[in-house]
């Protein structure tokens, strides 16, 4: 074989080679595409799962809000009433 048959060779193998590993990367580039939209595709719903947690902890907040108010309305009207037979007992001791 003369010498630019086996330069040719060389070429001829080497570019083999990197036809072969530019195969192997684009599997791999397709591979980590796949990877990264299924990532953003648990992104997006991991951010809407958080979406629906703040709603419902923010209509928690207001539930457990009216709630207190209740109870605060609840006491008011409780102390009301005590001042009232307070002022009625007042009366009528002053009645006698």
């Amino acid at each position: 074989m003369s010498e630019t048959e086996e330069i040719f060779q060389r070429i001829k193998h080497k570019i083999e080679q990197l036809v072969l590993r530019n195969k192997e990367l684009q599997n791999q580039n397709k591979d980590f595409e796949k990877k990264i939209h299924d990532l953003e595709k648990t992104i997006e719903i991991q951010r809407e799962t958080i979406k629906d947690i703040e709603e419902k902890n923010k209509l928690l907040k207001i539930a457990n809000k009216i709630t207190e108010d209740d109870t605060q309305k609840k006491e008011l009207k409780l102390k009301i009433n005590e001042f009232i037979r307070e002022i009625d007992k007042s009366i009528a001791l002053l009645n006698d």
